[in-house]
């Protein structure tokens, strides 16, 4: 019976991911890899016990899809306006220099102008889902090399939107290229518009309703269809589903239920992203990849080092910093999920060769379960670079910091400079500390936060770090004289900045709240939820989310203590 195959591969595929997975995990490599290894060997080419992956492909794409949409939830308009720069500028150019290397490369060997262009654009993109995935488990998407990878993904992620039209218009031959891509993309238009205009008018009335119904599953439900209906739109309009799914998060991010919609979407999300590594596991052949092996192995070295050097040339033509623009390399070097909603599409259509589509699955595959290893290749490289330049920081910090506005300045790195940094970073809201102890400095490069050596009582300093552009400054200092110092000269030389201050005694205090500083008085954890709660008031996020936010914060951090205890 159908539905006995059915259950049985659902109990392999479990089976396969609690195992692999939790191995993967006592040896703490990246469950990305884990979940990659258990479908090359669950997988239909390998020991065959799943023999086809059309149907859990489908359920893995809604992974990329929910992993887009929770993304857009902590990305709303205002913050997506600091990086369209990024997006339309360093992002559209990667697509195109290196979709252009590539198609030459491959017209070189003699493949049809038409295949060699497709195969070669669709070899620029990378992996929305590994990168996002590997950035926000690291907790780097606030990093200077996270935001510009972001906005990169991004712009790739609308650049399938013309690789979408050009294999229609290839497939299409009654109609003239340009007159498809002319038509498809007015048609694209018109269905983004709509959505973020439906979007803007009903959402909030519409979950206004559903909340004062007090129906859990009901909530959920209108979650789901939300979006799945945007998805839907998008991709009938020849645009990928992933981005209908990113427009919806954006679209709710502005309303007060973004966090009880992520919570309950996080379970989908966190099953379906699982069981889309796994269907790119499954897509192994290793019987091509033995056969080919000379070839595999050199296209592989090849496709990975001509995209590391492409990306890390154009970031520093964008005035990226050389070790933020070789992160971003290194995180963005290998295919993308889209070479299979693509190539497999190409092949059904008779434009490329069975052998060459199967080439190209493992060559993306591959280069995807590289990609966790290549990302702690750059942290190394990076925290060689950190250990020789040491005061050298403040003076990189101007063009580290050269694209924020309305970003958070943390001046301490103690423990309630930690707790801050870990929760806006939670929030996606940008950032950067200073911190005059290198050691501090150090292991904060190494955790993922954007922190600079510096003295922050130096008007100069603080400059670099763009505090005439800041909302806010949270001063952590335990050293009180240090913090009153700081704190003043803030204040006479950034009068629109808001201050915030963490003091245990009373020496100071007066004098502060007379100047219009935020003094803060409890005991660290309380401290430093209190100072957060501050820096989200600056950005302009509503009193409820901020509360919201904060206990959901507290809550997960007592767990995680008591469960260290």
């Amino acid at each position: 019976m159908e539905h006995i195959s059915y259950f049985n591969d659902t109990l392999v595929l479990l089976i396969a991911a609690v195992a692999v997975v939790f191995l993967f995990h006592r040896l703490r490599v990246s469950p990305i890899l884990g979940y990659l290894f258990a479908g090359f060997l669950i997988g239909p080419q390998s020991l065959g016990f799943i023999t086809t992956i059309d149907e859990t492909r489908i359920l893995g794409e809604l992974g990329v899809v929910f992993l887009l949409f929770t993304i857009g939830l902590k990305m709303p308009l205002q913050r997506l306006q600091a990086l369209k720069r990024y997006v339309f500028g360093l992002g559209l150019t990667q697509v195109i220099v290196t979709g252009g290397i590539i198609t030459l490369a491959l017209r070189y060997f003699e493949l049809p102008l038409e295949v060699a262009l497709l195969v070669g654009s669709v070899l620029a993109l990378s992996s929305t889902a590994v990168g996002i995935q590997l950035l926000v488990e690291r907790g780097e998407i606030a990093m200077r090399f996270g935001r510009v990878s972001f906005a990169i993904l991004l712009s790739q992620d609308l650049a399938v939107v013309v690789l979408l039209m050009l294999l229609t218009a290839f497939k299409n031959d009654r109609m003239p290229a340009l007159e498809t891509l002319g038509i498809s993309t007015l048609k694209a238009s018109v269905v983004l518009f709509v959505i973020i205009l439906i979007g803007r008018v009903f959402l909030r009335p519409l979950f206004n309703s559903i909340a004062k119904t007090n129906n859990p599953q009901l909530f959920v439900a209108v979650s789901l269809l939300v979006i799945l209906t945007t998805s839907s739109a998008t991709a009938s309009a020849g645009l990928s589903m992933e981005l209908g799914a990113f427009l919806a998060g954006v679209l709710l991010s502005e309303t007060e239920y973004r966090h009880q919609v992520e919570a309950d979407i996080q379970p989908f999300y966190g099953l379906l992203i699982g069981l889309f590594f796994m269907t790119v596991g499954m897509s192994l052949d290793p019987k091509l990849i033995i056969s080919h092996a000379p070839q595999m192995i050199l296209a592989l070295f090849s496709y990975l080092m001509i995209k590391i050097a492409i990306i890390f040339g154009l970031c520093i033509l964008f005035r990226i910093p050389a070790i933020s623009s070789l992160r971003v390399g290194m995180i963005l070097a290998s295919g993308g999920e889209f070479v299979f909603v693509i190539i497999a599409p190409s092949m059904e259509a008779g434009l490329i060769s069975r052998e060459l589509g199967q080439f190209l699955f493992s060559l993306v595959a591959i280069s995807m379960a590289l990609t966790p290893i290549l990302v702690n290749l750059g942290k190394r490289v990076e925290e060689k670079f950190l250990e020789r330049e040491g005061e050298r920081f403040a003076n990189d910090a101007p063009s580290e910091t050269m694209d924020l506005r309305n970003h958070i300045i943390i001046a301490g790195f103690g423990d309630v400079g930690r707790i801050i940094a870990r929760l806006l970073t939670e929030k996606l809201v940008p950032f950067v500390i200073i911190d005059n102890d290198l050691h501090a400095v150090t292991e904060g490069r190494h955790n993922g936060f954007p922190i600079f050596f510096g003295d922050a009582r130096r008007a100069e300093v603080m400059r670099t770090l763009g505090a005439s552009k800041a909302r806010a400054a949270l001063i952590c200092f335990k050293n009180e004289k240090s913090a009153y110092r700081t704190t003043m000269m803030l204040r006479r030389q950034f009068p629109d900045l808001m201050v915030s201050v963490r003091l245990e005694g009373d020496e100071f205090a007066s004098k502060l709240t007379q100047a219009g500083v935020n003094v803060v008085r409890p005991q660290h954890l309380e401290l430093s939820l209190q100072l957060a709660a501050k820096a989200l008031q600056a950005v302009a996020i509503p009193h409820d989310e901020i509360t919201q936010t904060i206990e959901m914060f507290r809550k997960n951090y007592t767990q995680r203590v008591s469960r260290v205890g």
